[in-house]
């Protein structure tokens, strides 16, 4: 027996500009009885965006859904999201459109929620069908799941993957490669995971955080094939499920926190208290990409762990989110910087950014085999150096400073010497010959050299007499040369802290 509800209204515009923080989240509440074996709902809405990126113009309403436990901020009963990626999705017992979390559909009040994710319109119309599919006396729930068809096809296998789990490491460490911000058939990617997982794979990377929009139901996927022999069936890399918690100001990575993270953020203390949420999981959180076609991150007093400083190719505008780590470094303050590629789609998908995993390329030195716990812990340390594909540069920046000749202090780590001592600071660079070596201390660049090998190792004394921060990066010319020079890597900060003698 099929029950149907049906809605149609409108979203106002609340300010005159086309981003608004503030933009309303629509709930429709429907009914769900005993029985209950199907949901669907389908929408439509008036003069829908074209195309994000090539700036066509037109609405976009969001699309996701809540359980009987409520729609409370933080602690409401999600049950999926799709935001403006799909025009329907089902959920049942046993199997849900990808972003849905399948499971009892438990009866009471469910509520549709629509939000208002881009308005050019003064008032956009929209309209919405939920259908239920209920059980009479005489049918089993069987007989309802054999002939539901999924709105979206299941997950294929591996196509082409690389045999073997994650690279054999040992006990004194070694660095790992990877990618910390992706996307799947789970939220607007168009790949499944195990499509993903191969290509990066294949791409030479070690690891992969699937960060997909404001939904954790790729989570128990990504799960299931880490827990695979081999790993991700057979891909040979390490699956770390993520979330980017997607809100109307700005964008954040949370990664290895299996539980769904609250997006519905409209203020800064909304969104303080979404990280604050996270970080009391004992997880980090990433502000991604802040810069002007980020989309932004409007709220610069909100802080995290971690900042995406590098997102996509070099010249999608990252000299802007490193301009903006450098200035909360300047103020003191300790960030981390990553990279993400923000990769959408890889091989036989369209392409839909001109870039794939690994570009950029985070590199993480890990003390030990590599595993979800510790390359997160790794990357907390701050032990982490970008590049600008998974080839490299190679650069890393370490410290001496008893004058034993080793070098025990590496990017992340804090220099604690008296005021006044000399420490021998050490760049190590692999990667082509002619590039611009620089160290830089703040925004001061207190060595520079173009480098005439392929391999390079640069010893500098220096004396530490006040608090700051090191920093190395390479530069040089890319592609088109009269559009000046790009960065090929860079290292997170060597901190100085002089203590009184």
């Amino acid at each position: 027996m099929r029950q149907s509800f049906y809605f149609e209204g409108q979203v106002t515009k609340k300010a005159d500009t086309r981003r608004d923080r503030t933009r309303p989240f629509v709930y429709l509440p429907f009914t769900v009885p005993p029985r209950t074996v199907r949901l669907e709902v389908s929408y439509r809405f008036e003069h829908p965006l074209r195309d994000e990126f090539a700036g066509g113009g037109g609405n976009a309403l969001d699309l996701g859904i809540f359980d009987p436990r409520g729609t409370d901020f933080l602690t409401g009963g999600f049950r999926g999201w799709s935001g403006r990626a799909r025009w329907n999705f089902y959920i049942t017992p046993t199997s849900a459109t990808p972003g849905y979390l399948p499971g009892p559909l438990t009866p009471g009040r469910w509520n549709v929620c629509l939000g208002a994710a881009e308005l050019e319109d003064p008032v956009c119309r929209y309209w919405l069908d939920v259908d239920l599919d209920v059980l009479t006396e005489d049918q089993e729930p069987e007989d309802v799941e054999a002939s539901s068809r999924p709105a979206v096809p299941d997950p294929q296998p591996v196509r082409g993957a690389a045999s073997g789990g994650p690279p054999a490491s040992t006990q004194a460490g070694r660095w790992y490669r990877g990618d910390l911000h992706s996307h799947t058939v789970h939220s607007d990617g168009l790949n499944t995971i195990p499509e993903l997982a191969a290509y990066a794979r294949e791409r030479g990377l070690d690891f992969l955080a699937i960060t997909d929009h404001n939904t954790r139901s790729h989570h128990a996927e990504i799960d299931l094939l880490n827990d695979a022999d081999p790993p991700a069936g057979g891909a040979g890399i390490l699956l770390v499920p993520g979330e980017e918690v997607t809100t109307y100001g700005g964008h954040g990575n949370v990664w290895g926190l299996r539980e769904w993270v609250d997006f519905r953020c409209q203020d800064d203390d909304a969104l303080r208290r979404v990280i604050e949420h996270a970080l009391g999981k004992g997880v980090l959180f990433s502000i991604n990409h802040p810069k002007s076609i980020g989309p932004p991150w409007e709220s610069p007093a909100v802080r995290a762990p971690c900042m995406e400083v590098w997102q996509a190719v070099w010249r999608w505008y990252n000299w802007e989110s490193l301009d903006t780590w450098e200035r909360i470094l300047i103020e003191g303050e300790r960030v981390i910087a990553v990279g993400g590629s923000d990769c959408h789609s890889v091989p036989p998908a369209r392409p839909s950014h001109p870039h794939g995993p690994g570009e950029p390329t985070t590199w993480v030195y890990v003390p030990g085999p590599l595993s979800e716990k510790a390359l997160l812990e790794a990357i907390g340390q701050g032990h982490v150096f970008i590049s600008e594909d998974p080839g490299g540069p190679f650069l890393t920046l370490s410290a001496d400073i008893d004058g034993d000749g080793r070098f025990e202090h590496m990017m992340g780590d804090t220099l604690e010497v008296p005021e006044g001592s000399r420490v021998t600071i050490r760049v190590q660079y692999r990667g082509l010959a002619g590039k611009k070596l620089r160290l830089l201390r703040g925004r001061d660049v207190i060595e520079e050299m173009v480098v005439e090998t392929e391999e390079v190792t640069r010893d500098l004394p220096l004396v530490i007499s006040e608090l700051g921060y090191l920093r190395a990066e390479v530069k040089g010319f890319r592609g088109r040369p009269e559009r000046g020079e790009v960065v090929h890597a860079m290292t997170n900060p060597l901190y100085l802290r002089p203590l009184p003698r």
